[in-house]
């Protein structure tokens, strides 16, 4: 995510347009593949360009649009999307973690994950995203931001085995 996307996405959420405008703005994005391409495009003029975005997007939002566009910076959305959402979870109080297991985990053990991520971040929400990976064996894989955790199998015994190689 480059720093331009950075700074349009906080200025996204400090701007005060609620979670549910920006993702509808975001559906509409996706449901349109080329809409970003054409809203970059220096060939269509401003004048047309600021028409599509009254004319498809939430009202709430067009003036950000419409400075994006202006700027040239639509290629950026969706990391401006990514960005409104880590300033909207910073904000919240909001963790989001991905987990891989060999098998998704009882309530009761993702209680326990919830709890010890959420102590270990200081955050009152844990938002896992789940990836089956049967090679694991048992156990799984906790992966925040840059920060990985290997509970699994497969990981203590790769660890086990770069041990005994080394001697």
């Amino acid at each position: 995510m480059t720093q331009t996307a950075n700074n349009y996405g906080t200025v996204l959420f400090e701007l005060g347009i609620t979670k549910e405008i920006v993702e509808k703005t975001k559906e509409i994005f996706e449901l349109t593949s080329e809409l970003p391409r054409v809203l970059n495009c220096p060939v269509v003029s401003r004048k047309e360009k600021h028409r599509m975005i009254e004319r498809f997007f939430p009202q709430e939002i067009h003036h950000f649009l419409k400075e994006l566009c202006d700027h040239e910076h639509m290629d950026v959305i969706e990391d401006v999307f990514a960005a409104y959402q880590n300033c909207y979870d910073e904000k919240n109080g909001i963790l989001r973690a991905k987990m891989q297991c060999a098998e998704v985990p009882d309530e009761t053990q993702l209680a326990q994950i919830r709890n010890y991520l959420a102590g270990k971040y200081k955050k009152t929400q844990v938002e896992l995203e789940f990836e089956k990976k049967p090679e694991l064996i048992a156990g799984f894989v906790l992966r925040v931001g840059d920060i990985e955790e290997d509970f699994s199998i497969r990981g203590r015994l790769d660890r086990l085995q770069q041990k005994l190689t080394w001697r």
